[in-house]
């Protein structure tokens, strides 16, 4: 019986986000770098869609982890300094002028996906989730 319980609780606990990954550094990705200085100005405007475009004009695409996800509480409160119930007001506001939040996926590995495969995908994993072929271009350190 202590048994079963055990391997139970291992499993829940490797099934859920690391809770962990909220001490970690958050590195925002991209696959190709753009030519504009990235600050977290810059990344609070793209990720409330008040930038949609590079100084080159490549088409800004931002993607987001789940809300229940704890990188993207993390990057929520130290990028876009707002807390959720802010966020849900400020896209229910947007959405009446035709402007969506950014895209969602369920996973780190799907953020790096999503940044490979669409041109000017920016999105957010922990370092220690980073690979090769993806180019960070800003880092949030630990709280």
């Amino acid at each position: 019986m202590k048994k079963a319980l055990l391997v139970i609780i291992l499993a829940f606990l490797t099934a859920v986000p690391s809770i962990a990954g909220t001490d970690d550094e958050i590195v925002v990705i991209t696959a190709r770098p753009p030519a504009d200085r990235v600050t977290a100005k810059t990344l609070e405007r793209i990720y409330l869609k008040r930038k949609i475009l590079w100084s080159d004009g490549q088409r800004i695409v931002p993607v987001n982890l789940p809300a229940n996800h704890p990188l993207r509480a993390a990057f929520t409160k130290r990028i876009l300094k707002r807390s959720h119930g802010a966020l849900v007001e400020y896209w229910n506001e947007r959405h009446f002028n035709g402007v969506h939040p950014p895209v969602v996926v369920e996973s780190e590995e799907a953020v790096k996906r999503f940044v490979r495969e669409v041109d000017g995908a920016v999105g957010y994993i922990s370092r220690s989730s980073l690979e090769p072929g993806i180019e960070v271009i800003f880092t949030i350190p630990r709280e």
